[in-house]
């Protein structure tokens, strides 16, 4: 199998062309013709993913985040992305993104999140995120836990100008999902979910009446990982998770 077999494997489960215009999901460095030998999965395309991914035998690299989004009008090798790529073609190493395809997939980012709520009757909330119905009706201290625990994130920020004693109805987005917070009130949720929330955003959310749960961007998108390793392997290509986080957990003092 080649690169390009792998987009196209790629393809079958999560459609580049579904992908936002905006977005920049492919092959970003590397040649369509190169065999798959092993691949690395990761969140972000950075330096040290593809360090690891050499010490892992991989010379594939699948991340989430493209690591080319804008026009790039020089390559500088000491700093990101430049110290990437440069990385990548010393080290022989392909970078393929699947980015709002993925968000968007059957079994994708915002399905997987859906799913390991165990949220059920879900409906899309855009062309990103669902809103459904917890399994069972949670306090809101028990149910940040349980957030917590099923996306393993290690934060969850709750902001409410009138905070809901139960939670049963859950409406989310992974990564930046700002903009569908009154699509989540629209369907009535007791909690939206996501990242990125700026804080205008938050207080218009908040005097609408739509309490806002947020967390870390990365964390909360790195829950759909094991997914897309299982979906690629399926192809019987050889998978690894690596173990490489872009931003760093913030320390709390």
């Amino acid at each position: 199998m080649n690169i390009r077999d792998l987009i196209n494997c790629i393809d079958n489960f999560a459609p580049f062309s579904s992908a936002e215009e905006w977005d920049n999901s492919g092959l970003m460095v590397g040649n369509y013709k190169a065999e798959v030998k092993r691949v690395g999965i990761c969140l972000d395309a950075v330096s040290d993913a593809v360090v690891e991914a050499d010490n892992q035998g991989c010379n594939v690299l699948l991340c989430h985040h493209p690591l080319i989004f804008r026009a790039i009008k020089r390559i500088d090798i000491n700093n990101e992305p430049g110290k990437t790529i440069s990385e990548a073609i010393k080290r022989d190493i392909n970078i393929i993104s699947a980015h709002t395809n993925w968000d968007k997939a059957d079994d994708g980012v915002n399905s997987t999140l859906a799913k390991l709520l165990g949220l059920e009757n879900c409906k899309p909330l855009d062309d990103f995120g669902f809103c459904g119905n917890m399994a069972e009706e949670l306090s809101l201290k028990d149910f940040s836990e349980y957030v917590k625990k099923s996306w393993n994130i290690s934060r969850l920020d709750i902001y409410s100008d009138n905070f809901p004693e139960k939670i049963s109805r859950v409406a989310l987005c992974g990564g930046s999902g700002a903009e569908f917070w009154r699509a989540a009130k629209n369907f009535n949720a007791d909690i939206y979910l996501t990242a990125d929330m700026k804080y205008h955003e938050l207080i218009d959310a908040n005097k609408s009446g739509m309490t806002i749960g947020l967390m870390d961007h990365g964390e909360m998108e790195r829950a759909s990982l094991n997914e897309l390793a299982e979906k690629i392997s399926s192809f019987g290509i050889e998978t690894v998770l690596l173990n490489i986080n872009a931003l760093k957990i913030p320390l709390r003092l």
